[in-house]
């Protein structure tokens, strides 16, 4: 009987039937605005982002009110797609893009280069890691203005000529300074940064070493100085700078690797211009 049952063409319209209903009720179900189910990964997925934020895993009475909150959200988040409000809004445009970037991009594992590799990729681009020149000084200063520049020139002239090489400091042969009177380790940027765009800043780095020069212009007025030590700008040797190199390198490998990944996402659309 069963054997002639499943040979009726009408049984298999029914049975076509019921799947097409079955069918359409799961894209239904699966589509229905109006309709928001409860699964137990999205209690996990509350109850894990509430333990991210609070420490600890939520208690009990509260799980009630994560997932009426969340129903809350969904009832709005779903009413404002409904009504357009994620069209032509920049901000929600920005969000969408920034969060497809955050979850394409470091996806790819980048390996490490071989030794080799890493000192090749060092010599090719080892003027990025260029050190700047470095002085340790004492200053003498001599506070001016436009009105007084020429008379405190001569002031500090005359003091430059009485001193001795031997004198390793002697601040109080000039004026007070806003800053010290004493520097190690000074770079050209804080030479401009301190003392401004001018004579002193330059200077600094081609004054003879362990003798007193001068007098300098600066934004402040006029100084002596004595270098005791100075070091050369120049390209530190690949072991000083190892760490930094393979970060370096990692972070630019996983940039090209980021590239690769938008190009290809890129290459399948087409982009028309009307």
């Amino acid at each position: 009987m069963w054997r002639r049952l499943t040979r009726e063409p009408l049984v298999h319209f029914i049975l076509a039937g019921l799947v097409l209903f079955a069918l359409a009720e799961h894209h239904r179900r699966a589509t229905d605005q109006y309709r928001i189910v409860i699964t137990p990964a999205r209690i996990a997925q509350l109850t894990s982002a509430y333990a991210a934020e609070f420490g600890s895993p939520p208690p009990p009475a509260m799980l009630p009110r994560l997932i009426d909150d969340y129903v809350s959200g969904e009832v709005l988040l779903r009413e404002g797609l409904a009504r357009g409000f994620d069209r032509d809004d920049e901000i929600v445009r920005r969000r969408v893009i920034q969060k497809v970037e955050f979850l394409e991009q470091d996806m790819a594992s980048v390996p490490e280069p071989s030794a080799a590799e890493l000192r090749g990729w060092y010599a090719n681009n080892s003027a990025r890691y260029a050190q700047a020149a470095r002085v340790d000084f004492s200053q003498i200063f001599f506070a001016a203005e436009a009105a007084n520049a020429a008379p405190m020139r001569r002031q500090a002239a005359a003091v430059l000529a009485n001193l001795s090489p031997a004198t390793a400091r002697a601040p109080e042969l000039g004026d007070s300074f806003p800053d010290r009177f004493d520097f190690s380790g000074f770079g050209p940027d804080e030479a401009r940064r301190l003392f401004g765009e001018g004579e002193l800043s330059a200077a600094l780095f081609k004054a003879p070493i362990g003798h007193w020069a001068g007098p300098f212009r600066s934004a402040f007025g006029w100084h002596l100085v004595r270098v005791s030590q100075a070091k050369p700008r120049g390209v530190p040797a690949f072991e000083a700078v190892r760490d930094q190199a393979m970060k370096d390198y990692m972070s630019e490998a996983r940039a090209a690797e980021n590239a690769r990944r938008l190009a290809a996402l890129r290459a399948r659309y087409r982009v028309v211009r009307e």
